[in-house]
Protein backbone atom coordinates (compact mmCIF):
# COMPACT_ATOMS: atom_id res chain seq x y z
CA UNK A 1 0.00 0.00 0.00
CA UNK A 2 2.75 2.64 1.08
CA UNK A 3 4.35 1.76 -2.43
CA UNK A 4 1.21 2.42 -4.42
CA UNK A 5 1.20 5.44 -2.12
CA UNK A 6 3.74 6.97 -2.97
CA UNK A 7 3.45 5.91 -6.83
CA UNK A 8 0.33 7.97 -6.52
CA UNK A 9 0.34 11.53 -8.72
CA UNK A 10 -3.03 13.76 -6.67
CA UNK A 11 -4.40 16.29 -9.69
CA UNK A 12 -5.85 18.75 -7.70
CA UNK A 13 -8.26 20.94 -9.86
CA UNK A 14 -9.19 24.76 -9.02
CA UNK A 15 -11.35 27.46 -9.63
CA UNK A 16 -8.39 30.16 -9.84
CA UNK A 17 -5.01 30.71 -11.64
CA UNK A 18 -2.67 28.21 -10.89
CA UNK A 19 -0.05 29.49 -8.41
CA UNK A 20 3.81 29.22 -7.54
CA UNK A 21 4.14 28.07 -4.15
CA UNK A 22 6.68 30.29 -1.52
CA UNK A 23 8.36 27.82 0.58
CA UNK A 24 10.50 26.15 -2.70
CA UNK A 25 13.71 24.34 -1.70
CA UNK A 26 16.71 25.73 -3.08
CA UNK A 27 18.02 22.94 -4.90
CA UNK A 28 14.52 22.75 -6.29
CA UNK A 29 14.31 26.32 -8.05
CA UNK A 30 17.75 26.08 -8.94
CA UNK A 31 18.45 22.27 -10.51
CA UNK A 32 20.72 21.82 -13.25
CA UNK A 33 19.50 18.38 -14.12
CA UNK A 34 17.12 17.54 -17.23
CA UNK A 35 14.40 16.49 -14.85
CA UNK A 36 10.74 18.56 -16.03
CA UNK A 37 10.51 21.62 -14.34
CA UNK A 38 9.15 21.59 -10.82
CA UNK A 39 6.54 24.16 -11.40
CA UNK A 40 4.64 23.28 -8.04
CA UNK A 41 7.56 24.12 -6.02
CA UNK A 42 9.24 27.24 -8.01
CA UNK A 43 9.61 30.03 -6.26
CA UNK A 44 8.47 33.61 -6.56
CA UNK A 45 12.56 34.76 -7.22
CA UNK A 46 12.08 32.59 -10.20
CA UNK A 47 8.88 33.48 -11.17
CA UNK A 48 10.35 37.16 -10.95
CA UNK A 49 13.47 36.34 -12.73
CA UNK A 50 11.13 34.92 -15.72
CA UNK A 51 8.62 37.68 -15.84
CA UNK A 52 12.08 39.88 -16.70
CA UNK A 53 13.03 38.20 -19.22
CA UNK A 54 9.77 37.81 -20.31
CA UNK A 55 9.15 41.17 -20.76
CA UNK A 56 12.27 41.93 -22.41
CA UNK A 57 12.80 38.80 -24.60
CA UNK A 58 8.89 37.32 -25.50
CA UNK A 59 6.35 40.22 -24.71
CA UNK A 60 6.43 41.75 -28.00
CA UNK A 61 4.87 38.68 -29.89
CA UNK A 62 3.00 36.34 -27.03
CA UNK A 63 3.03 39.41 -24.84
CA UNK A 64 3.87 40.38 -21.07
CA UNK A 65 0.55 38.72 -19.40
CA UNK A 66 0.73 35.41 -21.85
CA UNK A 67 -1.71 36.24 -23.91
CA UNK A 68 -0.59 36.84 -27.67
CA UNK A 69 -1.01 40.21 -29.27
CA UNK A 70 -0.39 38.42 -32.90
CA UNK A 71 -2.25 36.26 -35.07
CA UNK A 72 -1.15 32.73 -35.37
CA UNK A 73 1.09 33.03 -32.00
CA UNK A 74 -0.10 31.01 -28.92
CA UNK A 75 -1.00 31.97 -25.36
CA UNK A 76 1.22 30.91 -23.45
CA UNK A 77 -0.83 31.81 -20.04
CA UNK A 78 -1.27 29.03 -17.89
CA UNK A 79 0.29 27.08 -20.26
CA UNK A 80 2.15 23.75 -18.41
CA UNK A 81 5.75 24.68 -17.50
CA UNK A 82 7.18 21.22 -18.19
CA UNK A 83 5.67 21.70 -21.25
CA UNK A 84 7.04 25.12 -22.48
CA UNK A 85 10.04 24.27 -20.99
CA UNK A 86 10.82 21.43 -23.01
CA UNK A 87 9.43 23.31 -26.15
CA UNK A 88 12.11 25.83 -25.21
CA UNK A 89 14.85 24.01 -24.52
CA UNK A 90 13.62 22.06 -28.28
CA UNK A 91 14.04 25.64 -29.76
CA UNK A 92 17.59 26.14 -28.33
CA UNK A 93 18.82 22.81 -29.14
CA UNK A 94 17.33 23.19 -32.95
CA UNK A 95 14.81 20.64 -33.10
CA UNK A 96 11.94 23.41 -33.50
CA UNK A 97 13.20 25.42 -36.85
CA UNK A 98 11.52 28.68 -36.46
CA UNK A 99 14.60 30.55 -37.03
CA UNK A 100 12.91 34.16 -34.78
CA UNK A 101 12.84 31.66 -31.61
CA UNK A 102 15.91 30.29 -31.89
CA UNK A 103 17.66 33.77 -32.16
CA UNK A 104 15.53 35.27 -29.32
CA UNK A 105 16.75 32.72 -26.71
CA UNK A 106 20.19 31.59 -28.27
CA UNK A 107 21.97 32.91 -24.87
CA UNK A 108 19.29 31.88 -22.36
CA UNK A 109 21.04 29.13 -19.83
CA UNK A 110 18.73 26.63 -18.10
CA UNK A 111 17.66 28.64 -15.73
CA UNK A 112 16.63 31.42 -17.48
CA UNK A 113 14.34 28.67 -19.69
CA UNK A 114 13.23 27.30 -16.02
CA UNK A 115 12.50 30.73 -15.17
CA UNK A 116 10.14 31.80 -18.46
CA UNK A 117 8.49 28.73 -18.13
CA UNK A 118 7.57 29.10 -14.54
CA UNK A 119 6.50 32.62 -14.60
CA UNK A 120 4.12 31.84 -17.83
CA UNK A 121 2.67 29.03 -15.99
CA UNK A 122 1.88 31.14 -12.73
CA UNK A 123 -0.61 33.71 -15.18
CA UNK A 124 -4.14 33.24 -15.71
CA UNK A 125 -5.33 33.24 -18.96
CA UNK A 126 -8.83 34.50 -19.33
CA UNK A 127 -11.19 32.61 -21.54
CA UNK A 128 -11.74 35.44 -23.95
CA UNK A 129 -7.87 35.17 -24.84
CA UNK A 130 -9.05 32.18 -27.21
CA UNK A 131 -12.21 33.06 -28.09
CA UNK A 132 -11.87 36.85 -29.59
CA UNK A 133 -11.88 35.09 -32.80
CA UNK A 134 -13.48 31.51 -32.14
CA UNK A 135 -16.72 30.92 -30.96
CA UNK A 136 -17.67 32.43 -27.81
CA UNK A 137 -17.96 30.84 -24.39
CA UNK A 138 -17.61 27.49 -24.24
CA UNK A 139 -18.74 26.48 -28.23
CA UNK A 140 -20.14 23.45 -28.55
CA UNK A 141 -18.48 20.35 -30.81
CA UNK A 142 -22.42 20.41 -32.37
CA UNK A 143 -22.26 23.91 -33.71
CA UNK A 144 -23.72 25.34 -36.85
CA UNK A 145 -20.02 25.03 -38.62
CA UNK A 146 -20.35 21.14 -38.86
CA UNK A 147 -22.10 20.76 -41.94
CA UNK A 148 -22.79 16.85 -43.26
CA UNK A 149 -20.82 16.56 -46.39
CA UNK A 150 -22.13 13.37 -47.51
CA UNK A 151 -26.16 14.39 -47.30
CA UNK A 152 -24.79 17.93 -49.17
CA UNK A 153 -23.29 15.39 -51.84
CA UNK A 154 -26.63 13.54 -51.92
CA UNK A 155 -28.27 16.98 -52.60
CA UNK A 156 -25.76 18.20 -54.90
CA UNK A 157 -25.77 14.59 -56.59
CA UNK A 158 -29.59 14.99 -58.05
CA UNK A 159 -28.21 16.44 -61.12
CA UNK A 160 -26.33 13.40 -62.03
CA UNK A 161 -29.03 10.66 -61.10
CA UNK A 162 -30.44 10.61 -64.88
CA UNK A 163 -27.19 9.40 -66.12
CA UNK A 164 -25.38 7.84 -63.59
CA UNK A 165 -27.97 6.75 -61.44
CA UNK A 166 -29.58 8.00 -58.02
CA UNK A 167 -27.32 6.24 -56.03
CA UNK A 168 -24.29 6.34 -58.37
CA UNK A 169 -25.15 2.73 -59.83
CA UNK A 170 -25.66 3.50 -63.71
CA UNK A 171 -28.06 1.58 -65.40
CA UNK A 172 -28.28 3.42 -68.84
CA UNK A 173 -25.63 1.42 -71.34
CA UNK A 174 -22.80 3.39 -71.85
CA UNK A 175 -22.48 5.48 -68.91
CA UNK A 176 -19.72 4.76 -65.47
CA UNK A 177 -21.00 4.10 -62.76
CA UNK A 178 -19.76 6.05 -59.94
CA UNK A 179 -20.38 4.04 -56.55
CA UNK A 180 -17.94 2.85 -54.42
CA UNK A 181 -15.07 4.76 -56.28
CA UNK A 182 -12.08 6.00 -55.45
CA UNK A 183 -12.68 9.31 -53.47
CA UNK A 184 -9.57 11.04 -55.18
CA UNK A 185 -10.15 9.66 -58.37
CA UNK A 186 -13.76 11.14 -58.52
CA UNK A 187 -12.26 14.51 -57.43
CA UNK A 188 -9.69 14.79 -59.86
CA UNK A 189 -12.01 13.90 -62.63
CA UNK A 190 -14.64 16.13 -61.85
CA UNK A 191 -11.82 19.25 -61.11
CA UNK A 192 -10.27 17.71 -64.76
CA UNK A 193 -13.72 18.43 -66.43
CA UNK A 194 -14.21 21.98 -64.75
CA UNK A 195 -11.31 22.83 -65.70
CA UNK A 196 -11.35 21.43 -69.69
CA UNK A 197 -8.58 19.20 -69.19
CA UNK A 198 -10.72 16.20 -69.64
CA UNK A 199 -12.99 16.70 -72.65
CA UNK A 200 -16.75 15.96 -72.26
CA UNK A 201 -19.24 18.45 -73.82
CA UNK A 202 -21.88 16.36 -71.17
CA UNK A 203 -19.65 16.65 -68.17
CA UNK A 204 -18.32 19.77 -68.76
CA UNK A 205 -21.16 21.69 -67.98
CA UNK A 206 -22.32 19.87 -65.93
CA UNK A 207 -19.62 20.57 -63.05
CA UNK A 208 -18.21 23.84 -64.70
CA UNK A 209 -19.73 26.08 -61.98
CA UNK A 210 -19.14 23.86 -58.94
CA UNK A 211 -16.75 24.69 -56.59
CA UNK A 212 -14.03 22.96 -54.47
CA UNK A 213 -16.36 21.79 -51.74
CA UNK A 214 -19.28 20.67 -53.54
CA UNK A 215 -16.80 18.50 -55.67
CA UNK A 216 -15.52 17.43 -52.53
CA UNK A 217 -18.93 16.34 -50.90
CA UNK A 218 -20.41 14.63 -54.53
CA UNK A 219 -17.44 12.93 -54.54
CA UNK A 220 -17.75 11.87 -51.30
CA UNK A 221 -21.29 10.91 -51.68
CA UNK A 222 -20.76 8.62 -54.43
CA UNK A 223 -17.34 6.95 -53.01
CA UNK A 224 -19.83 5.80 -49.50
CA UNK A 225 -22.65 4.71 -52.05
CA UNK A 226 -22.27 0.62 -52.38
CA UNK A 227 -21.32 -0.48 -55.82
CA UNK A 228 -23.41 -2.94 -58.21
CA UNK A 229 -22.45 -4.67 -61.14
CA UNK A 230 -23.61 -3.13 -64.35
CA UNK A 231 -26.50 -4.55 -65.75
CA UNK A 232 -25.44 -4.04 -69.16
CA UNK A 233 -24.42 -6.91 -71.42
CA UNK A 234 -21.10 -7.01 -73.37
CA UNK A 235 -20.06 -7.72 -76.93
CA UNK A 236 -16.48 -9.44 -75.88
CA UNK A 237 -15.46 -12.58 -74.32
CA UNK A 238 -14.51 -12.15 -70.46
CA UNK A 239 -12.54 -15.45 -70.31
CA UNK A 240 -10.12 -13.95 -73.47
CA UNK A 241 -9.71 -10.97 -72.11
CA UNK A 242 -8.65 -11.97 -68.72
CA UNK A 243 -5.30 -12.16 -70.13
CA UNK A 244 -5.26 -9.16 -71.71
CA UNK A 245 -5.74 -7.72 -68.50
CA UNK A 246 -2.44 -8.63 -66.55
CA UNK A 247 -1.09 -5.30 -68.15
CA UNK A 248 -3.39 -3.72 -66.41
CA UNK A 249 -3.53 -5.18 -62.79
CA UNK A 250 -0.59 -3.27 -61.39
CA UNK A 251 -2.80 -0.13 -61.41
CA UNK A 252 -6.24 -1.24 -61.37
CA UNK A 253 -5.88 -3.84 -58.85
CA UNK A 254 -5.57 -7.97 -59.89
CA UNK A 255 -9.29 -7.87 -59.17
CA UNK A 256 -10.52 -4.70 -60.61
CA UNK A 257 -10.54 -3.33 -57.72
CA UNK A 258 -8.02 -0.65 -57.41
CA UNK A 259 -5.88 0.60 -54.14
CA UNK A 260 -4.33 3.51 -55.45
CA UNK A 261 -6.21 6.75 -54.70
CA UNK A 262 -5.97 8.18 -57.83
CA UNK A 263 -6.65 5.26 -60.03
CA UNK A 264 -10.10 4.63 -61.18
CA UNK A 265 -11.69 0.88 -59.93
CA UNK A 266 -13.03 -1.25 -63.36
CA UNK A 267 -14.91 -4.06 -61.57
CA UNK A 268 -18.20 -3.80 -62.18
CA UNK A 269 -18.08 -1.21 -64.34
CA UNK A 270 -20.00 -0.42 -67.93
CA UNK A 271 -18.62 -2.39 -70.63
CA UNK A 272 -19.63 -0.24 -72.95
CA UNK A 273 -17.85 3.00 -71.28
CA UNK A 274 -14.92 0.97 -70.77
CA UNK A 275 -14.48 0.15 -74.50
CA UNK A 276 -15.44 3.79 -75.35
CA UNK A 277 -12.83 5.06 -72.58
CA UNK A 278 -10.33 2.48 -74.22
CA UNK A 279 -10.75 3.79 -77.55
CA UNK A 280 -9.91 7.55 -76.55
CA UNK A 281 -6.93 6.55 -74.44
CA UNK A 282 -5.58 5.05 -77.94
CA UNK A 283 -6.62 7.71 -80.41
CA UNK A 284 -5.37 10.46 -77.93
CA UNK A 285 -8.42 11.95 -77.16
CA UNK A 286 -8.31 11.08 -73.77
CA UNK A 287 -4.58 12.39 -72.42
CA UNK A 288 -2.73 9.85 -70.14
CA UNK A 289 0.40 8.69 -71.26
CA UNK A 290 0.71 5.31 -69.09
CA UNK A 291 -2.51 4.28 -70.45
CA UNK A 292 -1.83 5.38 -73.71
CA UNK A 293 0.98 3.36 -74.42
CA UNK A 294 -0.24 0.09 -72.63
CA UNK A 295 -3.25 0.25 -74.92
CA UNK A 296 -1.92 0.91 -78.16
CA UNK A 297 -1.35 -2.24 -78.96
CA UNK A 298 -4.40 -3.57 -78.45
CA UNK A 299 -7.07 -3.97 -81.48
CA UNK A 300 -11.04 -4.05 -81.29
CA UNK A 301 -11.22 -7.16 -80.10
CA UNK A 302 -8.96 -7.05 -77.16
CA UNK A 303 -10.50 -3.68 -76.08
CA UNK A 304 -14.18 -5.62 -76.21
CA UNK A 305 -12.55 -9.00 -74.39
CA UNK A 306 -10.83 -6.52 -71.46
CA UNK A 307 -14.02 -4.35 -71.13
CA UNK A 308 -16.54 -7.63 -70.55
CA UNK A 309 -13.76 -9.28 -68.29
CA UNK A 310 -13.44 -6.11 -66.00
CA UNK A 311 -17.40 -5.87 -66.46
CA UNK A 312 -17.96 -9.54 -64.98
CA UNK A 313 -15.87 -8.95 -61.74
CA UNK A 314 -17.50 -8.03 -58.15
CA UNK A 315 -17.12 -4.51 -57.19
CA UNK A 316 -15.91 -4.15 -53.71
CA UNK A 317 -16.00 -0.35 -53.45
CA UNK A 318 -13.21 1.98 -52.55
CA UNK A 319 -11.97 2.93 -48.38
CA UNK A 320 -13.65 6.37 -48.43
CA UNK A 321 -14.29 7.82 -44.88
CA UNK A 322 -17.10 9.98 -43.92
CA UNK A 323 -15.70 12.81 -42.41
CA UNK A 324 -15.73 12.89 -38.54
CA UNK A 325 -18.05 15.81 -36.89
CA UNK A 326 -16.45 18.39 -34.40
CA UNK A 327 -17.53 15.95 -31.17
CA UNK A 328 -15.86 13.02 -32.84
CA UNK A 329 -12.51 15.10 -33.52
CA UNK A 330 -13.01 16.41 -30.34
CA UNK A 331 -13.09 12.99 -28.25
CA UNK A 332 -9.95 11.96 -30.04
CA UNK A 333 -8.48 15.00 -29.06
CA UNK A 334 -9.79 15.34 -25.48
CA UNK A 335 -7.71 11.87 -24.97
CA UNK A 336 -4.44 13.47 -24.61
CA UNK A 337 -4.85 16.86 -23.99
CA UNK A 338 -7.60 16.56 -21.79
CA UNK A 339 -11.33 16.97 -21.20
CA UNK A 340 -12.36 20.35 -23.45
CA UNK A 341 -8.62 20.64 -23.98
CA UNK A 342 -7.42 20.84 -20.26
CA UNK A 343 -4.61 18.99 -20.21
CA UNK A 344 -4.00 16.84 -17.27
CA UNK A 345 -0.40 15.86 -18.10
CA UNK A 346 2.31 18.60 -17.61
CA UNK A 347 4.10 17.55 -20.73
CA UNK A 348 0.96 17.78 -23.16
CA UNK A 349 -0.12 21.17 -23.78
CA UNK A 350 -3.72 22.39 -23.06
CA UNK A 351 -5.10 23.20 -25.38
CA UNK A 352 -9.06 24.75 -24.29
CA UNK A 353 -8.80 29.45 -25.07
CA UNK A 354 -5.93 28.81 -27.09
CA UNK A 355 -5.82 31.49 -29.93
CA UNK A 356 -8.00 29.97 -32.96
CA UNK A 357 -5.88 31.01 -36.13
CA UNK A 358 -2.63 29.40 -33.89
CA UNK A 359 -4.34 26.28 -33.28
CA UNK A 360 -5.43 26.25 -37.61
CA UNK A 361 -2.21 26.90 -38.01
CA UNK A 362 -0.29 24.56 -35.75
CA UNK A 363 -2.64 21.32 -36.99
CA UNK A 364 -2.19 22.31 -40.60
CA UNK A 365 1.64 21.65 -40.01
CA UNK A 366 0.79 18.47 -38.44
CA UNK A 367 -1.42 17.48 -41.57
CA UNK A 368 1.34 18.90 -43.58
CA UNK A 369 4.30 16.67 -42.16
CA UNK A 370 5.78 20.52 -41.62
CA UNK A 371 6.10 19.63 -37.52
CA UNK A 372 7.96 16.81 -35.72
CA UNK A 373 5.13 14.85 -33.53
CA UNK A 374 4.49 11.46 -35.38
CA UNK A 375 1.51 10.69 -33.39
CA UNK A 376 -0.14 14.12 -34.04
CA UNK A 377 1.00 13.99 -37.60
CA UNK A 378 -0.62 10.56 -37.65
CA UNK A 379 -3.81 11.79 -36.11
CA UNK A 380 -4.48 14.61 -37.91
CA UNK A 381 -3.31 13.18 -41.77
CA UNK A 382 -6.61 12.60 -42.57
CA UNK A 383 -8.21 16.05 -41.42
CA UNK A 384 -9.72 18.30 -44.01
CA UNK A 385 -9.44 22.40 -43.94
CA UNK A 386 -13.15 22.73 -42.84
CA UNK A 387 -12.86 20.32 -39.99
CA UNK A 388 -9.58 22.13 -38.87
CA UNK A 389 -11.59 25.26 -38.78
CA UNK A 390 -14.66 24.06 -36.89
CA UNK A 391 -11.90 21.97 -34.17
CA UNK A 392 -10.10 25.34 -33.98
CA UNK A 393 -13.26 27.51 -33.55
CA UNK A 394 -14.42 24.93 -30.90
CA UNK A 395 -10.91 24.65 -28.96
CA UNK A 396 -10.27 28.13 -28.80
CA UNK A 397 -14.18 29.24 -27.27
CA UNK A 398 -13.40 26.79 -24.49
CA UNK A 399 -12.69 27.50 -21.17
CA UNK A 400 -8.83 26.84 -19.61
CA UNK A 401 -9.32 25.13 -16.25
CA UNK A 402 -6.42 25.71 -13.51
CA UNK A 403 -4.92 22.50 -12.63
CA UNK A 404 -1.87 21.89 -10.36
CA UNK A 405 0.12 18.74 -10.37
CA UNK A 406 1.70 17.26 -6.93
CA UNK A 407 3.88 14.29 -6.86
CA UNK A 408 3.06 12.74 -3.62
CA UNK A 409 6.28 12.82 -1.13
CA UNK A 410 8.44 9.25 -0.85
CA UNK A 411 11.28 8.70 1.26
Amino acid sequence: MHRMMCMLALIIAVSIAPQVQASAPKAAAKSKTKEPVAHIFSSPVEVKAGRAIAEQTCAKCHGVNGVSVEEGVPHLASQHADYLYAQLKAYKDGARKKVQMRQSIKAFNDDALRSVAAYYFSLDLPHTAGAQQGAGADAQPTSAGDVDPEQSGKAASTGCASCHGKDGNSALPGMPSLAGQNLEYLVNAMKAYRAASRKDPMMRPAVALLNDDTIENLALYYALQAPKASPTSADGDAAAGEPVATACAECHGADGNSTKPDTPSLAGQDPRFLVTATHAYKDGTRDHSAMQSIVASLDDDDINNVAAYYASLAPTGGAARKPLTTTQWADRCDRCHGLDGNSTNPQIPSISSQGEEYLAMAMTAYREQDRGNTIMRAMLKPIKDVEIENLARYYAGKRRRAVVFLQAPCK
